[in-house]
């Protein structure tokens, strides 16, 4: 049966049909290999033999199916005593793949963790297992997803992730990576010259806010070779997703471009674009000018030769704008209209793929939009109301259901996954319905695998999940064994009624600890929406799961992420009492609290240090693999580290504050020792504290170039249980105070 994963094998002809969406207007239907003639079920078998080793991948007969009118599917069945995966495209084979490891083999791979118990020999299924895609559009990563995650990854590390996109399902994936090379090929053709350019394109870690159009520039030019390796490393991303049936989404042309572009060509219409959080946003060339048509052009044909085809491009004009400004007189609906055009004359028939966020995207460009090519992925559908009207607010423009459950790279549990189980299938029943599927979007996706499972699955199933059974066997799969574990069916139970039962607001964004706060006696973020001890109780459990179950990265994982979050939201119990000791002048108090504060951090820190996911070390060795020279890596340096502490504007520090090792122990740790000491002296002297400037001590942190551990160390399970039982007596004390 090798011979089913020849290069000739399962050639099929395959048909695309699209249905109708609306009387109003088509879907936006995305070809996939399964539009061609043809697709080979090889570059599925390699993903497998990644993903669960060659053995077990030798076990699994693969088959391509022709696709029928409703879209995508697979099936799940066996014969001869083999497995046997049907599927409409190599990613969706590995899509069944996928399914087969959650409900018959019981075991689970993400980006945060695995478990890969599996029999030598490959259990078959009862009976045959069929799903059916609900909508043609399953979109992975926000447009900040490759600054908050990963701005200086390997091809091994983007190998890993499209594999286990596929394994979820997707098949639209967002590639900004290299397309800073687009830029500084096309705008040499406009009179400037590369080193006009590498000044202009920011450092890797703030490009997504470039291309989103919101700011330019870092403090140090942009390396050549930084900027071709990120080019290098897409061409292998989107050859991959191609080869995989997986369309790679591209940034496309919508007039950005580089300070003075009108004296360099004269005639053009260039305004300004106001500012964006402190930062200028780059100029705005107007879609209606006769310019915009050149430059357009040859930003394609750039970007077609550097990364080859694709049929769906990002754009999001005026970004985070402001409604009902007058944006330099430029017309909004004929404007839309000609980045449209241009789009088109490229590649025609493409997709137009824009975010819907906040105000965007503005009424004038949903006017001016052809719908029948164009996609908007809803950024707000689990955080806005249940009876908003999208087909109303964008006219009918097909969209996805789309999740941000994170905001810059927060290292928080939990999402509003109740929320997504009922609101997904009230918006898809609805009689007049633009929905044509989902999409993945929180700001950093290495993280919250649960909730990766769960969202990604909602675009296969016909009806809403049972969350008691699903987290039944989640609890199964994430941990193995021949029965699901019953402490780590209890774990989950509590965090499906907790972190993960969030109401339809943004608070799931900030259900974090203080300790990364810049400090201030009333810092805060919004109120968490469950009981703190309700993680504690979560955790007790999880660390009685059987010793058997315990050696895989997933349950070291959540182990950590689970005593993480414990300590985490102690501390929003722990500053209030801060704040009082400090106000009643209570110096006993104030020492004893704010030495308890200081201990939870160390021992945070330690926690984190025991998981890779969890370590500000990696992130710095990952960045230094793209510097060549001490200049260079004084620059990458720079901006790895400012991104996640002061970003690179007051305006918005500390918004990709996370708890990693050595941030928690060190930056936020000297923070807050700095801050708790000038209290101190404030209670000794009768006098004020001292007013400290964070922006300046976190501008200091960020020129450092201390170097952090890269490899885990610690006993996790032994760690998580010694803070248990500290949480709980501290608890108990705290209670028996108050009786």
């Amino acid at each position: 049966m090798r011979g089913v994963f020849g290069p000739v094998s399962c050639l099929v002809t395959l048909l695309w049909l699209a249905s109708p969406l609306s009387a109003q207007a088509q879907p936006a239907v995305v070809p996939t290999a399964a539009a061609y003639a043809s697709f080979d079920t090889t570059p599925a078998h390699d993903a497998l033999v990644r993903l669960i080793g060659e053995a077990h991948a030798n076990q699994v007969d693969l088959r391509a199916v022709a696709r029928p009118r409703q879209g995508d599917f697979f099936r799940i069945s066996s014969q001869d005593r083999r497995l046997v995966i049907e599927g409409t495209s190599p990613a969706t084979l590995i899509a069944g793949f996928g399914w087969y490891l959650a409900y018959v083999a019981h075991a689970n791979i993400t980006l945060a963790g695995e478990q890969r118990d599996i029999p030598d020999t490959l259990p078959l299924p009862a009976k045959p297992i069929v799903q059916e895609a609900n909508g043609q559009n399953r979109f992975a990563l926000n447009d900040v997803d490759e600054g908050y995650t990963e701005p200086y990854a390997s091809w091994e590390y983007w190998e890993h992730k499209i594999d286990v996109l596929a394994l979820h399902g997707i098949n639209q994936v967002l590639v900004y990576q290299g397309q800073e090379k687009v830029y500084e090929e096309a705008f040499q053709t406009f009179g400037y010259g590369r080193d006009e350019l590498v000044r202009w394109i920011p450092q890797a870690a703030h490009q997504p806010w470039w291309l989103l159009q919101n700011l330019c520039c870092s403090p140090e030019p942009i390396a050549q070779g930084v900027i071709d390796r990120r080019a290098e490393l897409a061409r292998k991303m989107a050859d991959r997703l191609r080869q995989l049936g997986m369309m790679p989404v591209f940034p496309g042309f919508y007039g950005t471009v580089p300070p003075g572009f009108a004296k360099r060509n004269k005639g053009a219409h260039v305004v300004p674009t106001g500012e964006w959080d402190g930062y200028q946003r780059p100029d705005w060339l107007d879609p209606n000018d006769p310019w915009f048509a050149r430059v357009a052009a040859e930003f394609y044909r750039a970007q077609t030769a550097l990364f080859g085809e694709s049929r769906m491009y990002k754009m999001d004009p005026l970004h985070e704008g402001i409604e009902g400004g007058d944006h330099g007189g430029i017309d909004l609906v004929a404007a839309t209209k000609g980045i449209q055009a241009a789009l088109n004359r490229a590649h025609p028939d493409a997709i137009w793929v824009l975010l819907g966020w906040e105000t965007n995207p503005l009424p004038p460009i949903v006017e001016g939009l052809d719908k029948s090519h164009a996609l908007i992925v809803d950024g707000e559908s689990e955080a806005t109301l249940a009876d908003t009207d999208r087909e109303t607010e964008w006219k009918d423009t097909p969209y996805a259901f789309g999740t941000i459950w994170n905001f810059g790279g927060h290292t928080n549990i939990g999402a509003n996954l109740s929320v997504w189980n009922e609101r997904f299938w009230q918006w898809k029943k609805k009689p007049r319905n633009a929905m044509t599927g989902v999409a993945l979007m929180p700001e950093a996706s290495d993280n919250n695998p649960a909730a990766l499972a769960f969202f990604t699955e909602l675009a296969w199933r016909k009806e809403p999940a049972n969350l008691d059974e699903w987290f039944r066997q989640w609890a199964w799969r994430r941990y193995g064994g021949a029965r699901p574990d019953p402490h780590a069916v209890a774990a989950w139970h509590i965090l499906q009624t907790s972190a993960y039962d969030l109401p339809a607001t943004w608070d799931s964004k900030y259900q974090t600890g203080y300790f990364e706060l810049a400090p201030s006696l009333y810092a805060h973020t919004l109120p968490l929406d469950y009981a703190p001890d309700r993680i504690e109780h979560a955790l007790a459990e999880l660390l009685q799961v059987a010793p058997a179950l315990r050696n895989s990265s997933a349950y070291r994982h959540d182990l950590t992420d689970l005593t993480r979050q414990a300590l985490a939201v102690r501390s929003r119990v722990l500053l209030p009492e801060i704040n009082a000791a400090f106000e009643a002048r209570d110096k006993a108090g104030f020492d004893r609290l704010t030495a308890q504060w200081l201990h939870w951090m160390q021992r945070l820190d330690a926690v984190l240090g025991t998981n890779r996911q969890f370590m500000l070390g990696p992130w710095l060795a990952r960045a230094k693999t793209y510097a060549k020279t001490p200049d260079e890596w004084a620059a990458i340096n720079y901006d790895a580290r400012s991104l996640i502490t002061i970003w690179g504007r007051p305006d918005v520090a500390d918004y990709a504050r996370r708890e990693w090792q050595g941030l928690v122990g060190d930056y936020y740790y000297a923070r807050w020792k700095l801050y708790f000491d000038s209290l101190k002296k404030a209670l000794d002297t009768g006098g004020k504290a001292e007013r400290i400037d964070w922006y300046a001590f976190g501008e200091t942190w960020a020129r450092g170039q201390k170097a952090y551990p890269t490899e885990p160390s610690g006993d996790i399970h032994a760690m998580a249980g010694q803070i248990l039982r500290e949480l709980t007596k501290d608890r108990d004390a705290r209670l028996s105070q108050v009786r």
